[in-house]
């Protein structure tokens, strides 16, 4: 598995970094893209390295795609270059509703219409990516609430509801995308994995 080269987009975020992290101390060749910092893409491997040589030297085996979803048509095109399999970073809400009552009174703003409806298509997307773009595989990760230094008034109001009582980190979403970009899920495509602590379990 080691050696491939993967494509990690949103990689200047707190999940992308993780990523980047994970896979090259694996042996991946790694190129972070990240469209917020205008519009730089940078390698940890050849820091120089900009969008024209990354199409010329070939294309990648991984493909990420951890974008925020307003860039999705930029890395839904890179995302269509993956030789092996792309995972998509999807969300809770793409799948179930956001309940306003977690966030009452809370520092937490509760999630946008559009943000919802974006990744429901995320999932919609996925699925036709596997089933047009075979044999290269695609899958979506959703997760749950990551923790990000919230007050412990929210904290505690959204464990309440998780079945494994807290939030998410990082490194609980990174394994599951680390799996289905491995050749242990080399049958396994257009599925959708529920990161979330069992939060969707629950009617």
């Amino acid at each position: 598995m080691a050696g491939r080269k993967v494509v990690i987009t949103g990689s200047a975020g707190h999940l992308g970094r993780a990523l980047v992290e994970a896979f090259r101390a694996q042996g991946d060749h790694v190129v972070g893209i990240d469209l917020e910092k205008a519009d730089i893409i940078w390698n940890l491997d050849a820091p120089e390295l900009d969008f024209d040589k990354l199409i010329s030297v070939g294309k990648p085996d991984v493909v990420i795609c951890n974008a925020k979803t307003q860039e999705w048509k930029a890395h839904n095109a890179i995302a269509m270059l993956a030789r092996d399999c792309i995972v998509n970073v999807g969300s809770i809400y793409g799948v179930v509703g956001s309940d306003p009552r977690m966030y009452l009174d809370t520092e937490v703003l509760p999630t946008p219409a559009w943000y919802v409806a974006a990744k429901g298509a995320l999932i919609a997307l996925t699925k036709h990516q596997a089933t047009t773009g075979a044999p290269v595989r695609s899958n979506c990760v959703c997760p749950g609430g990551l923790f990000r230094g919230h007050t412990p008034k929210f904290f505690l109001r959204y464990a309440a509801r998780v079945p494994l009582g807290r939030m998410a980190t990082e490194g609980d979403v990174v394994g599951p995308i680390m799996f289905l970009a491995s050749d242990a899920a080399r049958y396994i495509t257009g599925q959708v994995l529920m990161v979330d602590g069992g939060l969707t379990c629950i009617a």
